[in-house]
C-alpha cells in the first residue's frame, strides 16, 4: 500500500482531534450518543494491539520473507497504517469515556498520556514512510516501531491497573501463597477483611478508578464513603450499603461485584457481614474475640490458622450429647466435622453439683469450657482434672479461692485461662504460669497488683497476660446510648414506650416535647409509659463517674385513622414494592436499607393512591412519611394533591402542597409532609404525589429522574 495524501490526512485529522480534546477537555460535555461510542473503548482497543504486534513481527523477519513475498514492505506499511488509525480512534474513544468521570490517579494519567503518545508516535512513523521516498535512514523507523511496542506494553499495563487494580498480573502468584493467619498476631481488618476487598473490590474502587467516588483500599477511604454515603453502619450489617449491594441478585445493575467480575464466596460474605456487625473496627486483633464468636469462626473458615491443632480422639456419641444439652448447658462442635466440643453454661441459679460432673462421659472431647459467673465449687475443680484435653477455660467471676484455682495446673493441655474477678493471688498465678502449654491468661479485678503482673510478664515472656485497661481518676468512659422500644415511629391510638440501658445505676433523662433532656423539663425514666399523641422523644444516659451518652431522638406519630380499602393507581418499582397498599398503614417504619421490605419506591413516575372508608370520617390532616437521600437520588415529591369527597364521582381538590427542596447540607433522612385540609366528613380520598421529571440543577444527580420512597400515610 502506498500512503497517499488522503490517507495521511485522515490520520492527521484524528490526531488533531486528540490535541483539541486535550486542550479543551474541561469545557467539553459529551452527549449520550457519544457516551455510547466512548464505552466501546474496551472493545476497540484489542484490534490495534493485534495489528501493531503483527506489523512489528513481520518487520522483524522481513529479510527472510522478502524472497517469498516481494511486496513485504508494502504489506508492513498497510498494516502499520491501519493499526495507527485504530490507535488514534481508540485514544479518542478513551478520551470520551474519561469524561463520564470515575477515573483519576497516577494509573489513569499514565494510561491516558502513554496512549496519546503512542498515537502521535505511530503518526510520526507513517509520516516517515510517506515522505521518505528514498528509503534512507531505515534505522529511524526500526527504533520507532520498537519504541511503539514498548509504549503499547506500558499503555496496556496502566490500563490493566486502572481496570483490575494494581499488580493484577502478579496477584495469582500472591494468592498461591499460604493464606493461613497467625492467631496471635492477626488483625481483623488488615489481615482478614482488607485482603478480600483487595481481591474482589479494589479493582473498581481504587485511587485511580474510584467508581461512585468510593475507594476501598485503606481504612480512611472506607470511612469516608462515596457518592452514595457511608460504606457500612457499624453494628448493623443488613442495613449497610456494602452488604446490601453484595447480597443483590447477580443480574441487578447495582450488584457488587457486578456480573462478569470475580464474586465473593459465601464464606467471604459471611466474614464481611460479621465484621460490620461486630462494629467494623480497624484496629482490633483477632485474639480479642472468643473462639465461638461468629467473626472468629468466619475468619477461621476463610483463612485457617498457622499450626492449627488437629484432634485425634474419637467423637462423642451424638445421642449422649443430645441428652446432656439443655437451655442452661449448650454443647457444640468446635468446628464442623471436628470431634472437639465447646461447652457453655448459662444461668447460675440452675448450676448445681451435678452440672459439671454429668459431662464426664464426654470429658475426653471437651476442649473449651465456659463457667463464667457459675457457683463453681472445690469439688468441681476435682471434676475438671478429668478433662485431659481441655484447652480453653473461662472461670471469670467465680468464687473459687486462690488455692483451688492453683490446682488447675494439673490440667496439662490448658492453653488459655480466664480468671477475671476471682480471688487468685500471685503465688497461685505463678503456679499456673509454669504450666508448659499455657499461652494466654486473662487477669484483672483480682488481688494481684499491677506491678506484680508487670513483673510476671517479664518473668514469663512466652505468656500473653491480659491485665485489662488501667485508668486513672481523671479518665472517664462514655456511656453507650440508651435503647428505645419499640423502634417504629407509628402507632394507632396508644403505644407503650420503654427505655433501657445495659449498665446498672444509670439515670435515663428524657423529654417528649423536643426540649433538651438536660433541661429542667426533663423527666427521669422509671417505667414504661403510654403515648397517645405525637411526640419527639429525646433521651440520654447519665451516671456519676462517666461521660454522658450521646442523645437518642425518636419521633412518634399517632396514625389514628385507617381506611378500609387502599388501591395503588401507580405501581412501585419491582425492587422496592414492600407489601404494596398494605405498607401505607402497617405502622412499620422504613429503615436505612431501601430494600428492607417497608419502603415503596417509585422511579420516574408519580405516586397515586385511593383511600376509601365504609363510613364518613372527620379529618383535618393527611401526612406522607418519605425518605430523603440525595446521594442515592431519593427526593421528596415536587407537590402533593389531596382530593376528597363522599364518593369517587364528587371529588374536589382539598389542598395542594408545593415543596421546596432542603439544601443538601441541611437534608434530613426522613421527612413527614403534612397536608392540612378543611375539617370535614369524607369517605373517599385520592392522594397524588407528583414527582420532578428530572432532579433540579444544583442537586446530586441533576438531570436524572429521581426516586420517591414512601413508608406510611398518616391521617388525623
Amino acid at each position: 500500500m502506498t500512503i497517499k495524501n488522503s490517507h495521511f490526512n485522515v490520520l492527521i485529522g484524528l490526531n488533531s482531534f486528540i490535541i483539541f480534546f486535550l486542550l479543551f477537555e474541561e469545557s467539553i460535555k459529551i452527549p449520550a450518543y457519544l457516551q455510547v461510542i466512548g464505552r466501546m473503548h474496551p472493545l476497540l482497543l484489542h484490534f490495534p494491539i493485534v495489528l501493531l504486534v503483527f506489523s512489528w513481527l513481520i518487520f522483524l523477519f522481513r529479510s527472510r520473507l522478502e524472497k517469498e513475498v516481494p511486496r513485504i514492505n508494502s504489506i508492513i506499511g498497510s498494516l502499520f497504517y491501519i493499526s495507527s488509525c485504530l490507535i488514534a480512534l481508540t485514544a479518542i474513544f478513551g478520551l470520551l469515556l474519561s469524561r463520564e468521570g470515575g477515573f483519576e490517579g497516577d494509573s489513569y494519567f499514565l494510561h491516558k498520556y502513554t496512549g496519546v503518545a503512542l498515537s502521535f508516535l505511530t503518526l510520526g512513523l507513517i509520516a516517515f514512510i510517506r515522505f521518505n521516498q528514498n528509503k534512507k535512514n531505515k534505522v529511524i523507523f526500526t527504533v520507532g516501531i520498537n519504541l511503539s511496542i514498548v509504549l503499547l506494553l506500558l499503555v496496556g499495563h496502566y490500563g490493566a491497573s486502572l481496570t483490575h487494580g494494581d499488580d493484577f498480573i502478579m496477584s495469582p502468584l500472591r494468592e498461591n501463597k499460604s493464606k493461613e493467619l497467625n492467631l496471635e498476631d492477626a488483625m481483623v481488618f488488615e489481615d482478614a477483611v482488607l485482603p478480600i476487598l483487595q481481591a474482589k473490590c479494589v479493582g473498581c474502587h481504587n485511587i485511580n478508578k474510584p467508581k461512585g467516588g468510593l475507594i476501598l483500599s485503606d481504612s480512611l477511604s472506607i470511612l469516608k464513603g462515596g457518592e452514595n454515603g457511608k460504606v457500612f453502619i457499624a453494628g448493623n450489617a443488613l442495613t449497610s450499603l456494602m452488604i446490601e449491594r453484595i447480597l443483590l441478585d447477580i443480574e441487578d445493575e447495582h450488584r457488587m461485584p457486578p456480573k462478569g467480575k470475580s464474586q465473593l464466596s459465601i464464606d467471604e460474605v459471611s466474614l464481611l457481614r460479621s465484621w460490620v456487625q461486630s462494629g467494623g473496627r480497624f484496629n482490633v486483633p483477632l485474639s480479642a474475640f472468643r473462639e465461638q464468636d461468629t467473626l472468629f469462626q468466619a475468619v477461621k473458615t476463610v483463612y485457617g490458622f498457622e499450626g492449627a491443632e488437629t484432634y485425634t480422639f474419637d467423637s462423642a456419641d451424638e445421642n449422649l450429647i443430645a441428652k446432656l444439652v439443655n437451655p442452661y448447658r449448650i454443647i457444640n462442635p468446635l468446628d464442623l466435622g471436628s470431634p472437639a466440643l465447646d461447652v457453655n453454661f448459662y444461668g447460675k441459679e440452675f448450676f448445681n453439683k451435678e452440672s459439671l460432673s454429668e459431662l464426664t462421659p464426654i470429658a475426653e472431647q471437651v476442649v473449651s469450657l465456659n463457667l463464667s459467673s457459675m457457683p463453681v465449687s472445690k469439688d468441681d475443680i476435682q471434676v475438671l482434672k478429668k478433662f485431659k484435653n481441655l484447652r480453653v477455660l473461662n472461670l471469670n467471676n467465680t468464687k473459687l479461692s486462690n488455692e483451688e484455682l492453683a490446682q488447675l495446673n494439673s490440667i496439662e493441655n490448658l492453653k488459655s485461662i480466664s480468671i477475671v474477678g476471682t480471688e487468685i493471688k500471685l503465688d497461685g498465678l505463678k503456679k499456673l504460669a509454669k504450666m508448659p502449654n499455657v499461652r494466654k491468661m486473662f487477669v484483672w479485678n483480682t488481688p494481684i497488683q499491677s506491678k506484680e503482673l508487670d513483673a510476671l510478664k517479664k518473668e514469663y515472656p512466652r505468656l500473653k497476660i491480659n491485665s485489662g485497661i488501667i485508668t486513672d481518676d481523671s479518665q472517664k468512659l462514655t456511656l453507650t446510648p440508651p435503647k428505645v422500644n419499640p423502634t417504629r415511629s407509628f402507632f394507632q391510638n396508644q403505644i407503650m414506650v420503654s427505655i433501657s440501658h445495659p449498665i446498672s445505676g444509670v439515670q435515663l433523662r428524657y423529654t417528649l416535647d423536643g426540649s433538651d433532656p438536660d433541661s429542667t423539663k426533663a423527666q427521669i425514666y422509671k417505667s414504661a409509659f403510654p403515648l397517645e399523641r405525637d411526640a419527639l422523644l429525646r433521651v440520654k444516659a447519665v451516671k456519676e463517674g462517666w461521660l454522658n451518652s450521646v442523645e437518642i431522638k425518636q419521633h412518634f406519630y399517632n396514625a389514628s385513622i385507617k381506611p378500609q380499602r387502599v388501591v395503588l393507581e401507580t405501581k412501585p418499582n419491582q425492587q422496592y414494592k414492600a407489601r404494596k397498599e398494605v405498607s401505607f398503614f402497617d405502622l412499620e417504619s422504613g429503615g436505612d436499607n431501601n430494600a428492607d421490605g417497608r419502603w415503596l419506591g417509585f422511579h420516574g413516575t408519580d405516586m397515586s393512591a385511593i383511600l376509601s372508608f365504609d363510613n364518613k370520617v372527620k379529618m383535618d390532616t393527611l401526612s406522607l412519611s418519605i425518605k430523603q437521600e440525595y446521594n442515592q437520588h431519593i427526593y421528596p415529591p415536587e407537590s402533593i394533591e389531596v382530593w376528597g369527597g363522599i364518593d369517587s364521582l364528587n371529588l374536589r381538590l382539598l389542598n395542594k402542597v408545593k415543596l421546596v427542596l432542603d439544601k443538601p447540607d441541611q437534608m434530613k433522612g426522613r421527612k413527614i409532609i403534612a397536608c392540612y385540609i378543611p375539617k370535614q366528613e369524607i369517605t373517599y380520598i385520592r392522594l397524588k404525589a407528583k414527582h420532578y421529571e428530572k432532579i433540579p440543577e444544583g442537586f446530586p444527580g441533576n438531570g436524572s429522574p429521581p426516586w420517591l420512597f414512601v413508608d406510611e400515610i398518616i391521617i388525623k
